[in-house]
C-alpha cells in the first residue's frame, strides 16, 4: 500500500510577546521538545530548541521545581561528567476519555504523556439518565482506583455520537442515543464531569486516534469511515482533523442512499430514506430479512455470507454497493490517499472490499484510494479522546502554575 506520508518534525518554539514572557515562551518550548525526545540532556534540548545551554538547563531546573519534569538518569558512555536526562512527569496531571454509544461507555484514565493507567467500560442505557449516572460513575471509580483528586484531571473529552452546537449547548445528530439532543443534557454532563468538560464528534476522535495509534499514522490525507450502528465519517485534511464550518463535515448519515435496483425489493419509501438507515447495521439486517433470511444482526449476515449462504452474500453485496455510492460522493471532493474502515461492521469489511473497489472504479473517472481496516479496534474513539485530552491538559497544567501557554 503505497501512501502520502510526512516527516514528523519535533514542535517548534512558540513566539513570544514581549521580555515579560521570554523565560515562559522558552520553558514551554523546551517542555513541547522534551515530550518527542524523552529522556533526553539539556545539551540534546539545546540542539533541538536552538537555545544556549545556559538557558536549557535553568529552564530544565525551573520546571522539575515546578513539577512538570524529572531526572530520570544519566546518559552512560560519555567521557567525563554524564549529562543528566530528564523526561516529563507523567502524574503532574491526567485526562479523562470517554466514549458513549449505543452498545458501550467506554472510560479510559491517562497521564500527561498520553499513558493509559486505567479503563473501565459498561453497558449502554436506553434513558439519557442511566447514561449520565454510569459515566458519572465510571469516572469517579477511575479517580478513586488510582487516588487521584477530581482537580488533577486537566481535560475531560467525550465522545459521542452527534455535533456539539456551542451556540445553543446542545448535541444535535444523534439519533441513535436516547434523549441525547435533549436541551438539559449538556448542562447535566458538565455538572457531573466538570464545567470545561470537551464535547466531540465520536467519529471525529476516531480518526485522530487512527491518525496517532493506527494505520493513519503520518498519512497527511484520510478518511475514517464508521460503520455500525449508525454510519459517520471523520476527516484529515493536510495532517489536521476538518470540522467544517459548523462542525457537520463528515456527517454522511444524512446523504441519500445508493437508488434500489428494479429488480430488489425497496422494502419501504425511498424517499424518505437516508444514508444511514440503509447503510449501518439495521439496514443490512433489514435487506437481509426482505430476502427471507432469519436474522437479528448484521454480525450474523456476515457470519452467514462466509459460510456461503446466497441471501447474506448477497445482502453483503448490496452493503458494499451502498458504501461505495457513499464514498463516492465524497472522494472526488476530498481526494483521500487512504480510506480507513472501522466500527463493528468496518472491521469486518475485508470482504466487501474487492466490490466496493469496483464500483468505484466503475463510478467514477478519477485514482481510488488505498483502503485499510482500522487498527485501533474499539479503541479508536479513546485513543483520540486522549490525544485531544492531553493536548489541552498540557497547556492548564502550565496555566495552573500561573504560565500563559
Amino acid at each position: 500500500m503505497t501512501l502520502h506520508t510526512r516527516k514528523l518534525r519535533p514542535p517548534t518554539a512558540p513566539v513570544t510577546r514581549g521580555p515579560a514572557y521570554v523565560r515562559q515562551g522558552n520553558e514551554w518550548a523546551i517542555y513541547q521538545h522534551l515530550l518527542s525526545l524523552a529522556p533526553a540532556s539539556s545539551p540534546q534540548l539545546a540542539e533541538s530548541t536552538g537555545l544556549s545551554k545556559v538557558t536549557v538547563s535553568a529552564a530544565l531546573g525551573n520546571l522539575e521545581r515546578l513539577g512538570l519534569v524529572e531526572q530520570t538518569g544519566v546518559r552512560e558512555g560519555n567521557a567525563g561528567r554524564s549529562p543528566r536526562l530528564y523526561a516529563p512527569r507523567a502524574d503532574a496531571a491526567y485526562v479523562l476519555a470517554i466514549d458513549v454509544g449505543a452498545e458501550w461507555i467506554r472510560g479510559a484514565l491517562a497521564d500527561l504523556t498520553g499513558h493509559v493507567v486505567l479503563r473501565r467500560e459498561e453497558r449502554s442505557s436506553p434513558q439519557a439518565s442511566q447514561l449520565i449516572a454510569k459515566i458519572t460513575d465510571i469516572a469517579r471509580k477511575m479517580r478513586e482506583e488510582r487516588g487521584i483528586q477530581r482537580e488533577d484531571v486537566l481535560a475531560t473529552v467525550l465522545g459521542s455520537p452527534g455535533v456539539f452546537d456551542s451556540k445553543t449547548e446542545r448535541l444535535r445528530l444523534a439519533p441513535n442515543l436516547p434523549d441525547w439532543e435533549a436541551a438539559d443534557l449538556v448542562a447535566s454532563l458538565r455538572t457531573a464531569l466538570g464545567h470545561d468538560t470537551i464535547f466531540e464528534n465520536d467519529i471525529n476522535l476516531a480518526a485522530l486516534g487512527e491518525q496517532a495509534h493506527g494505520v493513519g499514522h503520518g498519512v497527511d490525507n484520510f478518511v475514517f469511515m464508521s460503520i455500525g450502528t449508525g454510519i459517520g465519517l471523520g476527516i484529515v485534511a493536510d495532517g489536521k482533523l476538518h470540522r467544517g464550518a459548523h462542525g457537520f463535515a463528515g456527517e454522511i448519515a444524512v446523504l441519500r442512499p445508493a437508488p434500489v435496483p428494479a429488480n430488489v425489493d425497496a422494502g419501504s419509501d425511498p424517499s424518505d430514506d437516508v444514508f444511514e438507515r440503509s447503510a449501518a447495521a439495521k439496514g443490512i439486517v433489514a435487506f437481509a430479512r426482505r430476502s427471507g433470511m432469519a436474522v437479528e444482526t448484521a454480525e450474523e449476515v456476515f457470519l452467514k455470507a462466509q459460510e456461503g449462504d446466497k441471501r447474506a452474500l448477497a445482502s453483503v453485496a448490496e452493503e458494499s454497493r451502498q458504501l461505495a455510492w457513499g464514498l463516492a460522493s465524497i472522494i472526488p471532493v476530498l481526494d483521500p490517499a487512504l480510506v480507513v474502515l472501522g466500527g463493528g461492521i468496518g472491521h469486518s469489511a475485508s470482504m466487501m472490499l474487492p466490490a466496493i473497489r469496483e464500483h468505484l472504479a466503475a463510478w467514477l473517472p478519477i485514482p481510488i484510494p488505498d483502503f485499510a481496516i482500522s487498527s485501533t479496534g474499539t479503541d479508536a474513539v479513546l485513543h483520540g479522546a486522549i490525544v485531544q485530552g492531553v493536548a489541552r491538559a498540557r497547556v492548564r497544567a502550565f496555566e495552573r502554575i500561573g504560565y500563559d501557554a
